[in-house]
């Protein structure tokens, strides 16, 4: 499996609550419902959140599905998904940095094909950057 590894990037946010918000990914509606309408408008439809379970739509691939397979409280969560084209992985990594700061990385896991290696590589590195830069946007403080 290729792993593609985001920069660390700094929550100002306690590692519980953290850890709490991400490990239940239903609680990602109550972020959606606060969004400005416009950038609303560009989800809707393109993501559902359940309990254990994130649902992509992903054009041109479709639907994927990452399930919650793996959680190490208050360190770790891994999604795998149920439905993709190829196996895939996602791993959030969680660290204290202090008492109201986490550091928080994201793994993408994908088994690729020596073939088309060269082509995605740096497309899923991209989307790993982008992952953990999301981690460090996300408005946790509201979410107490």
């Amino acid at each position: 499996m290729d792993i593609f590894k985001s920069e660390t990037a700094t929550i100002h946010c306690d590692i519980d609550t953290v850890y709490a918000k991400l490990s239940n990914p239903e609680s990602f509606n109550e972020i959606a419902d606060r969004l400005p309408d416009e950038t609303k408008a560009k989800i809707t439809g393109k993501a559902k959140f359940e309990k254990d379970s994130i649902t992509l739509i992903a054009d041109p691939v479709g639907e994927i599905k990452l399930n919650i397979v793996e959680r190490i409280e208050p360190t770790r969560i891994v999604f795998a998904a149920a439905q993709s084209p190829v196996p895939l992985q996602a791993v959030i990594s969680l660290e204290k940095a202090s008492e109201t700061e986490t550091y928080a990385y994201a793994e993408l896991g994908v088994e690729l094909n020596p073939f088309i290696r060269p082509m995605l590589s740096k497309p899923l590195q991209e989307g790993a950057n982008k992952f953990g830069e999301m981690l460090s946007k996300l408005p946790f403080e509201l979410l107490k």
